[in-house]
């Protein structure tokens, strides 16, 4: 029969060689998993800066048009203001003496004449309250 303190010592050995490497294999994860997290993040920050730069431009297309719309109303906007002031500046030579001209005199509207007058208000809205008899006196104790 074999020793079975030598047999102990042959099973944690090989169990000691498990374990050495099952931390290999487990540094090795550990390695990849940060390589993989580096790469990720580059990739994710190369995305982020192209996803930037594509909104950026799109935003600056968007308000060239924008201004551009707004421009060519502006412009139409000016153009009917210079017609208009040309027009009013060309009806201004010709209507100055209608534009001094005295203003009509105010007509006053009289009442209709068989209109009845209001009724006066009651008495006792006119007569002011009396005060209670002791309002005034200070009574001492």
């Amino acid at each position: 029969m074999a020793n079975p303190a030598r047999e102990l010592d042959d099973v944690s050995a090989q169990l000691a060689e498990v374990l050495r490497h099952a931390d290999a294999l487990l540094a090795d994860w550990a390695r990849f998993g940060a390589e993989v997290r580096t790469r990720v993040e580059r990739e994710a920050a190369t995305i982020g800066t192209a996803v930037a730069a594509g909104v950026d431009a799109a935003s600056e297309r968007a308000l060239a048009q924008r201004l551009a719309a707004v421009s060519a109303e502006l412009e139409r906007c000016e153009g009917r203001l210079r017609a208009a002031a040309r027009v009013a500046h060309d009806r201004g030579a010709t209507d100055r003496p209608t534009i001094l001209q005295a203003p009509e005199p105010i007509r006053a509207v009289a009442p209709p004449i068989d209109a009845a007058p209001p009724p006066p208000p009651p008495v006792d809205a006119m007569v002011p309250a009396a005060p209670p008899p002791d309002a005034g006196r200070v009574k001492r104790k």
